[in-house]
């Protein structure tokens, strides 16, 4: 398998919230870039769920609880935990989570 340019392809990303695959793990697992900026709703999902900061800065509210992550922090959200990812700036992200997985969300995205 070829290298992977993670943070050229998340720099290209044009729009928020809206991921890029960049891989799979195993079928069951991917592995994908995201552009964060403002907040998203909170929300929750049936397994883990790991997010590393590839640049930027990303409050992680878990659970009622911030969470200031930073280029090279990562934070993995355990299954069924209410999370919702803000950022001040646009912020570059890695996620791996369970390939499929649905959220549960506590909110409606408006916009």
């Amino acid at each position: 398998m070829p290298k992977i340019p993670a943070l050229k392809v998340a720099r290209g990303l044009e729009k928020a919230f809206r991921p890029h695959d960049l891989c799979s793990i195993d079928k069951d697992y991917h592995v994908f870039v995201v552009a964060y900026s403002g907040s998203y709703v909170e929300h929750n999902h049936p397994a883990d769920e790991f997010i590393f900061i590839l640049e930027g800065e990303l409050i992680l509210e878990v659970s009622g609880e911030e969470h200031v992550l930073r280029q090279g922090d990562g934070f993995l959200v355990p299954a069924g935990m209410l999370h919702r990812p803000r950022s001040a700036r646009r912020t570059l992200g890695l996620v791996m989570e369970r390939r499929g997985l649905q959220m549960s969300s506590t909110e409606v995205l408006s916009g």
